[in-house]
């Protein structure tokens, strides 16, 4: 896959390719004027056969992958390209809203199959079979004042769309779907239906012992990083969304290491298990050493208030 930066693929907005099967890490510092500061990019992915083909009309060439990704001093972003969301099979969507969508498939923690501006209309997107298959809509705010992502996720079956891919031989017979699925909907009553379902947990990882670690549910039920890895590493920060409810419910998050033989809790300066709202911050740092969670400390904090977005959507 050839990997351009921006809406439209030109030969000016290439960042690399990336070969099947590999991986392959990309510094885009020199490609943008705000790296100290942090922001997002909307990647675009073409297969070298359409690249080569069309090296003249870039713009027209058939775009099968589609992503946004943070950017900023010291930090690092993941995606992965599935090969099932490429071929000769198609449907279109159109986002009506004024916040960016990433679309996933089957719930809102799965694949991400492609990102929707805002406003974006009749983009098309492609299969590998024709198969039927659910799509979660995920709003993405991404705030430059403070560098916070924000994901806002759908609360109920009637936010999805099923959608059903179909030849591209055909151009009649290809399906139209519009985000969100209420064919009433205006941004006006739109956005006053956003709110966050997750809380937003910020991780340390200071332990002196040169481990990665891993975060969990109760020690079995592994949560990656909100841009998209799986271990924190040494000295890393990364943010973690976390499933609650507006009142808050208890999480027993523990931080693996040794590949699960040494696990740490996190626990509140009183030794409870933390309450989680949705929308708060909270912050955690984990420092010590040894082969026991004896030899290690937890700070946990909690943000003031929820994050208010209301000012930042109004503003879009």
């Amino acid at each position: 896959m050839v990997l351009f930066q921006g809406q439209t693929p030109t030969i000016n907005n290439i960042i690399g390719g990336v070969k099947a099967g590999t991986s392959k890490d990309f510094d885009i510092s020199d490609d943008v004027t705000d790296f100290g500061v942090g922001g997002y990019m909307v990647l675009r992915g073409i297969t070298l056969d359409e690249y080569n083909a069309n090296k003249t009309t870039l713009n027209l060439a058939k775009i099968e992958y589609s992503a946004m990704a943070t950017y900023g001093q010291g930090k690092k972003f993941r995606i992965e390209i599935y090969p099932n969301y490429m071929g000769d099979y198609g449907y279109r969507v159109t986002n009506i809203g004024r916040l960016g969508i990433e679309l996933r498939k089957g719930s809102p923690d799965g694949e991400k199959i492609g990102y929707l501006s805002s406003l974006a209309s009749n983009v098309l997107l492609y299969s590998d079979r024709t198969a039927g298959f659910a799509v979660y809509p995920v709003y993405v705010y991404f705030n430059r004042t403070d560098g916070q992502v924000t994901t806002l996720r759908p609360t109920s079956m009637f936010d999805t769309i099923t959608v059903s891919p179909r030849g591209l031989a055909n151009a009649s017979q290809i399906q139209s779907y519009i985000f969100p699925a209420d064919q009433n909907a205006t941004w006006e009553n739109i956005k006053d239906t956003l709110t966050s379902t997750v809380a937003y947990v910020t991780i340390t990882n200071s332990v002196g012992t040169g481990q990665s670690g891993r975060v969990t549910i109760a020690g079995g039920n592994r949560i990656n990083s909100q841009n998209g890895f799986d271990t924190i590493g040494i000295g890393e920060t990364l943010t973690y969304e976390i499933q609650s409810t507006a009142g808050g419910t208890q999480q027993d998050l523990v931080i693996l290491y040794y590949e699960g033989a040494l696990k740490v809790p996190v626990k509140t300066s009183t030794g409870d298990t933390p309450t989680l709202k949705n929308g708060y911050d909270y912050t955690i740092t984990i420092r010590g050493t040894g082969q026991t969670a004896a030899g290690y400390t937890v700070t946990f904090t909690e943000s003031n208030a929820a994050r208010d977005l209301s000012d930042q959507i109004e503003s879009l």
